[in-house]
């Protein structure tokens, strides 16, 4: 038989071991928890984004260092207040002026793959779909690419929003894009207000008259602003048209977006100054920077084209 003293230690020896094993465990569960994202190659802060084109893009944390191959990328990154984490931009990233300030590692055509990595950022964004051969020159170069090109300026509102949520600054993006809308918004209101009829309008890319069709950011933009594409029959988002096409469309309104000095070609062209447009001093010149980004900017560049279109519209300047 067992005496009470000896049962008693025995107790004693049982309950300091189910202690010891529970603390045993507890133990070898915290370390699993550690080493189980070493072992497996995934941070515990890791989380998955989508990028404009449906990409999934997986970070370990928010981006601190950003790079940016897109002019309208970087008017959003300065826009959201986070041009202090922007490391590098493209050649042709020109807005805000701070931009001018930061370390130029190229462009579309044209990338310094040395430099990029030097600067060693978390991530870069780029313009183009899912197949940009620049986007999966970066990604071969070990940093994460967030690729995107809105048609539409609804498009560019979503693709703040998704900027934002991937840099952190989620609210902040809400904010700017409501405020957008709202601008937006507030102008069709005016331009619906006016009752006047909507002006047959001919964007003109360059001498060579390119221009743009239905379904370009462009289409959208001219939409917004109270016009109507002169091209509309057409399947295309950019062509080149004929001088014969031009004037058989007689639009209302001409818009250029290369400066006036550099036009000669078209002033030159049989048949341009007998445009109705011409002739009633309806060819305007837009700033192309502010037209065709899919960025912040563009609200300035929708109320720009609105205020040639519509004369009666605050703030009207003479046409050219």
């Amino acid at each position: 038989m067992i005496s009470q003293d000896n049962a008693g230690k025995t107790k004693t020896m049982a309950r300091r071991g189910v202690g010891l094993a529970a603390a045993l465990a507890l133990v070898l569960g915290i370390v699993a928890g550690l080493l189980g994202p070493v072992l497996t190659g995934c941070s515990p802060r890791s989380q998955t984004f989508t990028d404009g084109v449906g990409r999934t893009i997986e970070l370990e944390q928010i981006p601190e260092r950003l790079g940016s191959i897109s002019p309208a990328h970087t008017e959003i990154l300065f826009a959201l207040g986070l041009g202090d984490k922007v490391v590098c931009v493209s050649n042709w990233c020109n807005r805000p002026e701070q931009a001018l300030q930061k370390e130029k590692v190229g462009d579309a055509f044209s990338l310094d793959k040395e430099k990029l990595v030097a600067l060693k950022p978390d991530l870069v964004f780029v313009p183009g779909t899912a197949d940009s051969q620049q986007g999966k020159e970066i990604e071969d170069l070990g940093i994460p690419v967030y690729l995107s090109s809105p048609g539409s300026i609804g498009e560019a509102l979503e693709d703040i929003r998704r900027v934002a949520k991937i840099t952190g600054v989620e609210e902040q993006g809400r904010q700017l894009a409501e405020q957008m809308e709202q601008e937006l918004d507030d102008l069709s209101a005016e331009i619906e207000a006016l009752g006047s009829p909507k002006p047959s309008v001919l964007v003109v890319l360059d001498q060579d008259l390119w221009t743009v069709g239905p379904g370009s950011f462009m289409d959208d933009v001219l939409s917004h602003a109270g016009g109507v594409n002169v091209v509309q029959d057409v399947d295309m988002q950019y062509l080149q048209i004929s001088m014969e096409d031009v004037l058989d469309k007689d639009p209302d309104v001409i818009l250029v977006t290369i400066p006036e000095e550099f036009i000669a070609g078209l002033k030159s062209r049989p048949g341009w100054s007998d445009l109705r447009a011409v002739k009633e001093g309806k060819v305007y010149f837009v700033d192309g920077d502010l037209t065709s980004r899919q960025g912040p900017s563009i609200v300035d560049g929708v109320k720009e084209i609105a205020r040639h279109l519509c004369p009666e519209l605050a703030g009207q300047e003479s046409g050219s």
